[in-house]
């Protein structure tokens, strides 16, 4: 205390100074650090916001779903400084179907190998879609381990994301970079991305739906006038290759029904063609099957899972089936896969691609039905046609050589009716190659390979092969009365007979005859002749097949000089 009763604390400080008691000088530096401490709190809190806008920002700047995830995980693993970040999409099944990462080096995950499919502290979220932040995430009773290789990691932070009212999947954040465990304000940054996350990817699924419709239609607009047209060789590879390119799928197979109880690929596209090709599965427990009998699309998320999965040297992941259906009918089935990894495909896929096989199936039936029509019409045609070369070409013909034979006889001088005579055979030879003609016309009105059909393909070949020029005339009811065996005989016969007349002459006229139980074939050329001992030529084996039916060969010279070959064989030996 001094003389004038103050105390030194509340002296007057001198020459300037300002001086304040110790105990409020405390306090304001205690109020000064907190302002302080206050102050890095709202730049922190400004910084992570502003970190917020540029994370949103990014996750909303691209329309391509993949990318979007990528910068979603990016996005997070940078706002929130943790050293590893992850978005697993869940999928029909509950399980994860896609894992987008980053943080952990390429050789790392080799040596991982799988990746997560949603078990443990995962799988809980996906379970639970609620935020979870753990301090040692191995420490929770759901916690399943970590497979050799994998990183340490003990902080854990996971928060769903929704797409709408639909949980598309969770994103997960470990290892806080700062240290410790991640904070409630880390928690509620995590929320806050994951809404604006959910946002992007909703827009990038529309988007992505509206490319998936877009390449659909596309295909569709160029399958129909191909198929109307008749100019698709093979309409079935063409369907298969403009639905694997809409689909955006690794491979495709079109599955029809083959035989009794069982499926048969028809087309391939993609990967795995080679291997699918030509397989055949039960109709009863195969996807194609159960998509022919229900006439209903398959959806799968994992095709390894499936029995037959194990015989292809590639993994499938996920596969959509979807019918060949027009109506209540249904011609097949169309598979669509991609390889084990690759995004799965969703409902709004599987609806495009059912429509698109519909109409497909729809379009097959109309070509058909216009290819009927016109080979009907082709039909009449041919019957008009035909019916006037008989009725009247022929009978005129005809006609025209009997007056001549008529004439012939009546004129004195020999050398005329000598050329009368020529004449008269040069008009039985165009009515023989008019009826040929004939023939051929109702050809296709035969049934397919008939025996009459195949003896003018082989005479049509040796003309173009060899340049004999043969002719052939039919008589009795031949193709609904000769069994397989015989017809195969006549065919060999035949090519055998050609073969040798077209060593040595120039023409042949053949004809083949069913009479009482019998089939003749006679066959003659206007070449120099065969040496009829001479068994080398063929002959054994042409006599062979004739004995073989009870039948006979009977080898001469024929009026012209050439080789005349009678073959018989009977129905019933």
């Amino acid at each position: 205390m001094g003389a004038s009763g103050q105390s030194d604390e509340t002296a007057p400080a001198h020459d300037g100074e300002l001086s304040f008691p110790d105990v409020p000088r405390l306090e304001l530096d205690e109020l000064l650090e907190q302002l302080i401490h206050r102050a890095d709190d709202v730049l922190a809190t400004q910084g992570r916001l502003r970190g917020l806008l540029r994370a949103n920002a990014a996750v909303a700047a691209d329309l391509s779903l993949p990318v979007v995830l990528r910068r979603i995980v990016d996005a997070a693993r940078d706002l929130l400084g943790a050293r590893y970040a992850a978005l697993g999409v869940v999928g029909r099944d509950g399980q994860l179907e896609q894992f987008v990462h980053a943080g952990i080096a390429d050789g790392v995950v080799a040596q991982i190998g799988e990746l997560p499919r949603g078990r443990g502290i995962l799988g809980l979220l996906i379970s639970s879609p609620v935020p979870i932040r753990l301090a040692d995430l191995a420490g929770h009773p759901a916690s399943a381990g970590f497979p050799a290789g994998h990183p340490p990691m003990s902080a854990f932070l996971g928060v769903p994301i929704r797409a709408g009212d639909e949980v598309f999947g969770n994103l997960y954040l470990t290892e806080r970079s700062r240290g410790g465990e991640f904070t409630a304000e880390d928690e509620e940054l995590a929320i806050a991305l994951a809404a604006a996350a959910g946002g992007a990817i909703a827009n990038a699924r529309r988007f992505t739906e509206s490319e998936q419709r877009r390449r659909w239609l596309a295909a569709s607009g160029e399958l129909t006038p191909l198929l109307l047209s008749g100019q698709a060789v093979e309409p079935y590879a063409l369907i298969t290759e403009l639905a694997a390119a809409a689909a955006e799928s690794d491979f495709a197979a079109m599955v029809l029904p083959h035989g009794s109880g069982q499926v048969a690929v028809r087309a391939v596209s993609g990967l795995t063609g080679a291997e699918l090709r030509d397989r055949t599965a039960p109709l009863d427990g195969s996807l194609a099957g159960r998509a022919i009998t229900s006439g209903k699309p398959v959806l799968v998320t994992d095709y390894s899972s499936e029995a037959a999965a194990a015989t292809l040297s590639v993994d499938i992941g996920p596969m959509m089936v979807v019918p060949l259906a027009a109506g209540e009918e249904v011609a097949g089935a169309l598979l669509l896969g991609r390889l084990a990894g690759n995004p799965g495909f969703t409902e709004a896929s599987l609806q495009m691609a059912a429509a698109f096989a519909s109409t497909a199936a729809v379009t097959l039936e109309l070509s058909q039905a216009r290819a009927d029509q016109m080979a009907l019409a082709r039909m009449e045609d041919h019957d008009r046609i035909a019916g006037d070369l008989h009725d009247h070409v022929v009978q005129e013909l005809f006609a025209l050589g009997i007056g001549m034979q008529g004439l012939a006889s009546r004129t004195d001088r020999p050398e005329h009716a000598e050329r009368i005579r020529t004449y008269i055979d040069a008009i039985d030879k165009v009515i023989i190659k008019i009826r040929n003609t004939i023939f051929q016309l109702y050809a296709g009105e035969q049934r397919p390979g008939s025996l009459q059909e195949q003896l003018l393909e082989i005479l049509s070949e040796h003309s173009l092969r060899v340049g004999l020029t043969a002719s052939i005339r039919f008589a009795g009811p031949i193709d609904t009365s000769v069994d397989t065996e015989l017809a195969s005989d006549i065919l060999a016969v035949t090519r055998e007979a050609l073969t040798n007349s077209a060593r040595q002459a120039g023409a042949a006229e053949l004809s083949l005859s069913l009479a009482d139980d019998l089939v003749t074939l006679d066959i003659t050329d206007n070449g120099r002749g065969l040496d009829v001992h001479d068994e080398t030529n063929g002959l054994a084996s042409i006599r062979l097949h004739a004995e073989r039916h009870g039948g006979t060969l009977v080898l001469g010279r024929s009026d012209g000089g050439g080789t005349r070959l009678t073959w018989t064989a009977r129905l019933h030996p």
